[in-house]
């Protein structure tokens, strides 16, 4: 069966972090008793409910009423305050951070907010004081962080500086604790005027996180090199990390800017944007977990402290859309300025938003939106064509494929998959040709490519033709993704085809272990049941098949041979001259967007 599952794009910032307790992010703290007041079990209980289904502002509210039954119990006081904050009422929580302070000392929650609130006022000397007063040596991480920039901010720069070496030289945290102390080494310095040291202690996060450099660490240091003086270096570092994505607005904007001979400010140059840093970066760790509401909540008190600190106002408006949350999502999608590098991928994400909310005639309207206005992207393009295809409108999608390999010039190994995506749609619409051209391009631009490697070979399965070439193709597939339930069954399948049915069962079956509920899949296993002899076998896989809601011309197909089974269904096919309605690719998922 062919497999539409685009490989992801490396994560950035790769750590498996055990940094929960050393981040100080564990919410803590006995359940209130609902005994206590009848006033609270109805608002804890809907707060609760309303927590669990990722409905922050319904959480956020009911908590407060819940909290009005029942001020002193710090509990409460911990889950209204993150959920505020996750609900981006900053300013307006932190009375409650200053409760939750005097009833839990020291809580990262409160702490964390407290000092943003000085530092954006600029009372460094009270956010000093109140940090040192919180034995921040066992306290929350980012409250290490944040107290450096305090002191930055008070023009004590050495001690920023030392408080930043020692949690360098602790490795609190293990590498990833490493990595970001070494990280705001660099941008102190780069704030302080020393781009050369900035550089060295940017090069030394990466060597820490094992030689993985993100988009926006490259554009920082490419800042650094061209102040000393080294903007070549700088251009052929944005070069070199652009040539490993389809792009980046930031990176792009830089690189004008250095062609141009405009030299960027620092990164950071205020306490507060530091500040703002030290909680996006921890937030971005936090949101890849268990702990995706405090990532939202850091998330949500960066921009407070930094409201030019676009990247997090991206990163809370992809957090909600992964929860579900897609109206708070627009919203916070449409909150990044137009005019900003990151609005194209805000556009992006606001249309995708739409779509999943199921209103996807508005969202292919957007999405064609995006493509007038940035004609020249590669993403524009390949992010319509995946949404089409998603909706099945495989001849547009492929138009929109056109649209984005027209732009690449001469094709590049990364390129692979625009060809393994215009070549389904293309094969969905009935264009073989053009999809062969396309699969054998890719294949080329990435030999032995698992999935292209499948979709080609099960492809000529269907069609009758090159079966011993698709076999052995579908072979080197399953070789390099053996636990790849789709993958599996193609393999079962050609050998079914061949007439091999006793090895189509053992890889078929093999197949319906992965890949249970799939409906194509157990229909498969059926047919090589039959073929076998296990004929009882069979009509159970079928009826799993059926129960697992295949599309209708299979479903009936899968109808008829339960009633007068496999040989007579393929006699009757036979005899009329009509192909075997196998069935297999329609089942599958479609490729993930942006490969």
């Amino acid at each position: 069966m062919p497999v539409f599952m685009i490989p992801g794009l490396p994560v950035v910032r790769r750590f498996a972090l055990v940094m929960g307790v050393v981040l100080g992010t564990v919410i803590s703290g006995p359940a209130p008793s609902l005994a206590q007041s009848t006033g609270l079990a109805g608002p804890y209980l809907a707060a609760e409910h309303a927590a669990r289904r990722g409905d922050i502002q319904a959480a956020a509210r009911y908590f407060i009423e819940a909290l009005a039954a029942d001020p002193d119990n710090p509990a409460l006081v911990q889950q209204a305050l993150l959920h505020q904050m996750a609900a981006g009422k900053i300013e307006g929580s932190v009375a409650l951070a200053r409760r939750l302070e005097e009833l839990s000392p020291g809580h990262h929650l409160g702490l964390l907010l407290i000092a943003a609130h000085d530092l954006k006022s600029d009372q460094y000397a009270e956010v000093r004081k109140l940090l040192d007063s919180a034995n921040l040596d066992n306290g929350p991480y980012v409250g290490r962080l944040m107290d450096a920039w305090a002191a930055f901010g008070d023009g004590d720069v050495e001690t920023a500086r030392k408080t930043l070496e020692d949690l360098e030289e602790a490795g609190t945290g293990g590498p990833a604790g490493k990595m970001v102390a070494a990280y705001h080494l660099g941008l102190l310095a780069a704030a302080t005027g020393d781009d050369n040291a900035a550089i060295e202690h940017f090069d030394r996060s990466v060597e820490v996180s094992g030689g993985s450099i993100s988009n926006r660490l490259s554009r920082i240091k490419a800042g650094s090199l061209a102040r000393t003086g080294k903007v070549d270096e700088a251009i052929a570092l944005i070069d070199e990390r652009l040539s490993r994505s389809f792009g980046d607005k930031r990176l792009e904007a830089l690189r004008v800017e250095l062609t141009e001979g405009r030299l960027p400010a620092p990164e950071v140059t205020t306490a507060a944007q530091g500040a703002a840093e030290s909680l996006f970066g921890v937030a971005l760790f936090l949101s890849r977990g268990n702990n995706r509401i405090i990532g939202l909540a850091y998330s949500r008190l960066a921009v407070y402290l930094d409201p030019d600190l676009t990247e997090a106002k991206l990163a809370i408006a992809e957090l909600l859309d992964n929860d579900g949350q897609y109206e708070l999502a627009i919203a916070a999608y449409e909150a990044v300025p137009r005019n900003a590098p990151e609005a194209f991928s805000a556009l992006i994400g606001r249309a995708q938003a739409l779509a999943a909310d199921d209103r996807v005639e508005a969202a292919i309207v957007a999405m064609r939106e995006i493509v007038a206005r940035y004609p020249r992207t590669i993403e524009a393009h390949t992010a319509l064509g995946d949404m089409l295809r998603r909706e099945e409108r495989y001849a547009d999608a492929a138009e929109a494929y056109d649209g984005a390999i027209a732009l690449i010039g001469e094709p590049e190994t990364r390129h692979w998959v625009l060809f393994y995506q215009r070549g389904i749609t293309l094969e969905r619409s009935h264009q073989w040709d053009r999809a062969e051209a396309d699969f054998k391009k890719a294949l080329e631009l990435q030999p032995e490519q698992p999935l292209v490697l499948n979709y080609l070979g099960y492809s000529w399965i269907e069609m009758g033709r090159n079966f011993d070439e698709a076999r052995k193709m579908i072979e080197r597939a399953v070789e390099q993704r053996p636990d790849d339930g789709y993958i599996v069954d193609s393999l079962g399948w050609v050998l079914y085809r061949l007439g091999k049915f006793e090895g189509a069962v053992k890889h078929l079956e093999r197949a319906v272990e992965l890949r249970p509920v799939d409906a194509v899949i157990n229909d498969h296993f059926g047919d090589a049941l039959w073929k076998v002899g296990r004929t009882i076998e069979a009509r159970f896989q079928w009826k799993r098949a059926l129960s697992f809601k295949p599309d209708e011309n299979e479903a009936e197909r899968i109808r008829k041979k339960l009633e007068i089974g496999l040989d007579r269904v393929l006699a009757e096919e036979d005899a009329v001259g009509a192909p075997a309605l196998v069935g297999g690719s329609e089942a599958a998922p479609v490729p993930s967007d942006g490969g």
